[in-house]
């Protein structure tokens, strides 16, 4: 049960967040941060494993749909969404795990119990 429910809090939170993509303004420049010292330190990853994890997400990501930019999903659904999305991208397991650390050490706002509200 609770697993058909996250199910559909990650559908819901997938389509809410192409509903954000298709609404932004045109010519306005939205793009996932730069790896950096500051993400490093809050993540307690490499850098060189963020900078191969952004460079998996910019790459291979983009071939298939939009970008979604960090904060637009919750940190506990990047864990549910970056192992299936790797396996249709055909991802190695060191590149999935580089991704995953990279998506959640790029998220500006703080990962909290209300994410999933």
């Amino acid at each position: 049960m609770k697993y058909n429910t996250r199910c559909v809090i990650l559908v819901l939170a997938l389509t809410s967040a192409c509903s954000v993509i298709q609404n932004r303004k045109p010519g306005v420049s939205e793009s996932a941060p730069i790896s950096d010292d500051q993400m490093v330190v809050r993540s307690k990853t490499s850098l060189d494993t963020l900078q191969t994890g952004h460079g998996v997400y910019m790459r291979k990501c983009g071939e298939w749909h939009t970008h979604l930019l960090p904060d637009e999903i919750t940190s506990d659904d990047w864990h549910v969404i970056v192992p299936g999305m790797a396996w249709n991208a055909g991802l190695e397991p060191s590149e999935e795990k580089a991704r995953l650390k990279y998506m959640l050490a790029a998220k500006t706002k703080p990962s909290t119990s209300s994410d999933n509200n």
